[in-house]
Order: structure tokens, then sequence, then C-alpha cells
């Protein structure tokens, strides 16, 4: 095993005081590049917050569920410069979960007929061994049909690839959704572990991903893309994943989160309302 480096610990959120006879200000989003478009649901990074624990780091920003065991949700920013050629590193325990949250451990999954499926992939964080240690820890995990996660879900994570070695600019949010997914072996499984506490397997995986043509542009429906995909967490997956595309707002109505809500309301809603229907050609896979 590689040495670890320390990875920065969550961080906080200040809460400003509501001032007499005013509604109390909302939580600012982390000074973080991956949340550059805002936080798409509630998190705070308090103890007593455990249904969205707030991870802030600069690999990516992330609310934590320790009821499911599970990340609500991932964000972070794509560019070439996150792309390199590290080595992928060893599945590890999240070391900055506070006291009392339950610390999800490698052998958790093991005989159980799932991947331990990245949300943020082990290659948009290839760049340093820092940066790919992060995404390997077992918060940014989740029970995945290796059907899902080896066909549609990878060619989706090495398309968006794709389009940051053109030079894109992609911010991209990802998570489960549900309860009951489908092993290996083609059984349902509700969740995992050989004993409690058990991890959630989820019904279906999710991501979101504003492509911008460059790090300068601001978001416009006439030149940015907005792919958003759901994909049963089964057997039946296959490599064709832009069949999986659906609107992003559907995707907000079935999750209840806001997908860059700092972009302007209208703009945002003519990027949500349709799929993504650019034509993509799935490349076959190398023998």
């Amino acid at each position: 095993m590689r040495r670890r480096w320390l990875l920065v610990p969550a961080v906080g959120l200040i809460v400003a005081a509501a001032v007499a006879g005013q509604p109390p200000k909302k939580d600012p989003p982390p000074k973080n590049r991956n949340t550059r478009w805002g936080l798409p649901g509630p998190a705070k990074a308090d103890p007593q917050n455990k249904d969205a624990f707030l991870i802030d780091r600069p690999q990516y920003v992330m609310s934590y569920s320790d009821k499911k065991k599970t990340a609500n949700w991932v964000a972070w920013n794509l560019v070439k410069a996150d792309i390199g050629r590290v080595a992928r590193g060893a599945f590890e325990e999240d070391p900055d979960l506070p006291p009392g949250f339950v610390r999800v451990q490698f052998n958790t999954y093991t005989g159980s007929g799932l991947d331990r499926g990245h949300l943020c992939p082990s290659k948009d964080r290839s760049a340093s061994e820092a940066d790919n240690d992060a995404v390997f820890l077992m918060t940014n995990i989740v029970p995945q049909s290796p059907a899902c996660n080896q066909t549609g879900w990878e060619r989706l994570e090495s398309c968006c690839r794709d389009l940051a070695f053109e030079g894109k600019d992609l911010y991209i949010v990802a998570g489960p959704w549900g309860i009951g997914g489908q092993t290996e072996a083609g059984q349902k499984a509700l969740t995992i572990g050989r004993r409690a506490p058990f991890v959630t397997v989820p019904a279906a995986v999710w991501k979101v991903v504003l492509v911008l043509p460059n790090r300068a542009a601001a978001p416009n429906p006439a030149t940015a893309r907005l792919i958003a995909v759901w994909m049963p967490n089964d057997n039946s997956v296959t490599d064709d994943w832009p069949k999986y595309r659906v609107p992003a707002a559907e995707v907000e109505k079935k999750t209840g989160l806001k997908f860059f809500p700092l972009i302007p309301d209208e703009t945002a809603a003519a990027l949500k309302e349709k799929a993504d229907e650019v034509k993509v050609v799935v490349p076959p896979r190398k023998k």
C-alpha cells in the first residue's frame, strides 16, 4: 500500500445570525471549485447532521448519510489537468468522519456480488496520489451492480474525460437513489454487510453533467450541454449509456435536489427541460 497523504478535513460552514425582522441568510456554498455553481442540496459539516453531513475536499464535495452508509451526492469539477497517470489507490475507511459515524470498511462489500462503485471516478482524479487516494475513501463508494458499474456507467465516465481532453470545463454531480439493486448472480439486495450496520444498496444511480466550452464560459443554452443520466442498478445495463439520458429536471424531481442553483433560473430551466440529444458514438471496447 502506498503512503497515504493527509487529506484536508471537512470544513464547517459559517451560519450567519439572523437580523431581527429579517429571514435568516442561507449558508453559502463552500469556496471550492467543485461547487462553483452551488450545492445541489442542503448539507452541513455538523456531526448532528448525520443524514446530510458535508465533506468538503479539494477533490470533491459530498453530502454523506450515516443512515445509508453512502453519499447522497458527490459534486466535482473535471478539466484536462485532473487526468494523469497515477496508479489506482487502495480502498480505505474515511478518517474524516466524526465520532459517532460508522466507517464502512473495504471488506463490507466482500462476497456481496456487488462492485465497490465510485461516484467520483478514479481516473477523474489521477493527476496526483493525494487526489486519487481521496476517491478511494469508502464514503465515495456505493454498492453497484457489476453490469452497471463496468458497462454504461464506466462508458459515461470515459465520455466525460474525452470532453475534458477537448478543453471543456465539466461540473458533475452523481449519487444513488432508492433501495434494492441486483447482484452479479441476479439476486435482489437491499443492503450489504455480514452484520449491522449495513450499507444500503441503491435501486438506481444518476449523474448530471454541466459541460461548458471552457473555464471562462458562463452557462448558456446555446453553447452549454447538460447531460443527465438515470441508470437502474441491475444487470440490464449495457455499454449504450446514451439511451439512459433523461432531462435533468426529471432527476431533480425524483431526488428532490436542485442542480447548479447559482445559474440564473431562466438559463437553468432551458438547460434542464430536455434530455441531451447530442449524437454520441460509443466506441467498441478494446480487446
